[in-house]
């Protein structure tokens, strides 16, 4: 945070403790004065003084109080940030499971759940904590001079109730998990039913029904989990004010007992009310800081959990941390992981070239299965060489395609790129050689230029990002748009934006893969929201576009594959034919009978004219 934030919420502390202070004691100053025999005018000035720095010491503090928030909101943003920067550098294979995605959830609530939950109400929570003791400093100071034993009862009374509150939190704790699954529930559920793609479905199939239910379910186990966390918290709470009475019983008849006995003035009798009546408060306070604290302290150590989950540290599994998988049984679960130090990397030989790509005995498994989705692949991919991945769905090719190109490690087995363990590289610098055109395509909210070049606009190359549309089909669909390529797409950031079509989506991809220029293009299915004659026309694109790189196609459909000099059909996580179109068909196998069964669909279409593929 830094020293502006140290000194300002310092100061407000200091306030915080003496304006309460000066407010509870201006009436017995009042009959102090009165008492006293001054002048009336004299009397009038002081009292006037008195009022005049009281208001003061509340400006002042309510300045600096909200100085201080401001503060604590500025740094929930730099922590937002760090946040960003770990999910983004975060090993993406780890991120994708089942725990990372819990940690992420955890950390993303220490930042984004609002002032009241996370950094910020932990930081507050010290604030009101320091106050709090400031002020009991002070008051126990003044309480203790008058009678040591009443000042025992006052710090008895107030520790049990502080001991009461901590005992809740703790039990609060143990039903926090159950309540933050239910909580996701309904967020899912709350999410699902206000996104607008979903609309027509649910109206559709009359979903709405389904989500009613279910809404009704999750809302009993929300308010049941709730339920139980705030009844510690009532609990505790109810102890606490029974203690209170029972203290201001005591303390208020002993206080009532000097008066009447002579032994305190008026003016003192209501100093040490207001001080009794101040303390009690002040103890609440501290106790509910303290609560506060040790609640969003479970949340900072979810943040902190997740920064070292990313960064890989020891005992984790992050994104500069790789496993030994020599002499490994594939499919078994790598642990634990070993660092690859800074010095262990290795320069690329041949970068920006085309590269040959070789997989020995790659085995990957997805945590929680029992299966390996590839299973002991020997594969090499020449230089240059385009080669068509084709099978039914479920046969590992997009699981392929991530593990080429760096997003997942294997179980075991090695990749090689150019002869090199891939393992050794920068995964930045092997993450350019790369142009991936995924299939499940979407345009960031962010400018046309923005999306296909994935710089800022002024580092953006103006010949370069027209080329690539041009390239891609889809120029002259930019130049139809008011802000032509400075368009923003979708509304999330710009009321005026456009929302673009499958296939000019898909085409939108294309051109960002080929702005990148990177020698190995990967395409996943990229023609599936095309009918069948955009489709030829665009494969016909791709085959002029990817000469001399090293090519990857995977499609449903097998019109890729004319365009290919090997076709490798998978099955199970591993390639059951390899060869030309040609050899395949002469063999007779899987891959022909694939491609006998799209023929009959291909000729209804050219009979009728209508795309059924």
């Amino acid at each position: 945070m830094g020293g502006g934030y140290l000194a300002t919420t310092g100061a407000a502390i200091c306030l915080s403790v003496a304006q309460p202070f000066a407010a509870m004691a201006l009436p017995s100053a009042v009959v102090y004065l009165l008492g006293s025999g001054w002048r009336p005018e004299f009397i009038f000035l002081s009292l006037a003084g008195y009022v005049l720095a009281l208001q003061m010491l509340q400006i002042s503090q309510s300045y600096l109080s909200g100085m201080a928030k401001k503060s604590r909101f500025l740094f929930r943003g730099l922590l937002g940030t760090d946040f960003f920067e770990a999910c983004l550098t975060a090993d993406f294979q780890e991120l994708e499971t089942a725990r990372g995605q819990r940690k992420l959830e955890g950390a993303r609530e220490n930042v984004y759940n609002g002032e009241g939950t996370g950094i910020e109400a932990y930081l507050s929570g010290f604030e009101k904590a320091a106050t709090a003791l400031g002020s009991l400093l002070i008051y126990s100071a003044i309480v203790g001079r008058m009678s040591p034993l009443l000042l025992l009862l006052l710090l008895a009374a107030a520790g049990a109730g502080l001991a009461a509150n901590i005992y809740a939190d703790r039990r609060g704790a143990r039903h926090e998990e159950r309540y933050i699954q239910a909580s996701q529930g309904y967020e899912y559920l709350k999410r699902e039913v206000l996104a607008p793609a979903n609309g027509k479905d649910i109206r559709l199939y009359r979903l709405w029904t389904w989500f009613q239910e279910e809404f009704g379910k999750m809302t009993k186990e929300l308010a049941y989990w709730t339920g139980r966390q705030k009844g510690c918290a009532i609990n505790a709470s109810l102890f606490e004010r029974v203690l209170a009475a029972i203290r201001d019983l005591l303390v208020y008849g002993y206080l009532i007992r000097q008066l009447a006995l002579g032994r305190m003035s008026l003016s003192a009798f209501l100093l040490y009310i207001g001080i009794v009546a101040g303390f009690g408060g002040w103890m609440r306070s501290l106790s509910e800081a303290f609560a506060e604290i040790l609640r969003n302290n479970r949340y900072m150590n979810r943040y902190r959990d997740f920064l070292e989950f990313a960064e890989g540290r020891p005992g984790q599994e992050g994104a500069t941390w790789k496993e030994s998988v020599s002499g490994q049984a594939p499919g078994k679960r790598r642990s634990p992981q070993q660092k690859v130090n800074i010095s262990e990397r290795i320069p690329m030989e041949h970068p920006g070239k085309a590269h040959e790509i070789r997989l020995e005995h790659v085995s990957f498994r997805y945590e929680g299965n029992d299966q390996d989705t590839i299973h002991d692949l020997t594969l090499t991919i020449r230089p240059g060489e385009k080669i068509a991945l084709v099978g039914l769905n479920g046969a590992g090719k997009s699981t392929l395609v991530k593990l080429i190109c760096g997003l997942y490690r294997p179980s075991s087995g090695k990749i090689y790129l150019d002869g090199q363990d891939a393992s050794l590289f920068s995964p930045e610098e092997y993450r350019k050689e790369f142009a991936v055109v995924f299939q499940e395509v979407f345009a960031f909210s962010f400018p046309l230029a923005d999306n296909v070049s994935c710089r800022a606009a002024r580092e953006t190359d103006g010949r370069r990002l027209e080329q690539s549309l041009k390239d891609a089909d889809l120029w002259d669909r930019v130049q139809e748009l008011a802000k032509r390529e400075d368009t923003y797409l979708n509304k999330d950031l710009d009321a005026t934006g456009v929302t673009l079509s499958g296939g000019e989506l898909q085409r939108l991809m294309l051109a960002r893969a080929l702005y990148k220029a990177a020698p190995v293009v990967i395409l996943d299915e990229p023609t599936a929201a095309l009918d069948s004659i955009a489709e030829s026309h665009m494969y016909e694109k791709y085959h002029e576009m990817t000469k001399d790189r090293t090519s990857i196609f995977i499609s449903h459909r097998l019109s890729s594959t004319r365009f290919c000099h090997r076709i490798l059909y998978m099955e199970k996580g591993a390639v059951l034919e390899e060869g030309s179109h040609g050899r395949l068909m002469e063999r007779n196998g899987a891959y022909a009978a694939m491609f006998h069964a799209q023929a009959q669909y291909y000729e209804k279409e050219q009979n009728s004219g209508e795309s059924l593929l």
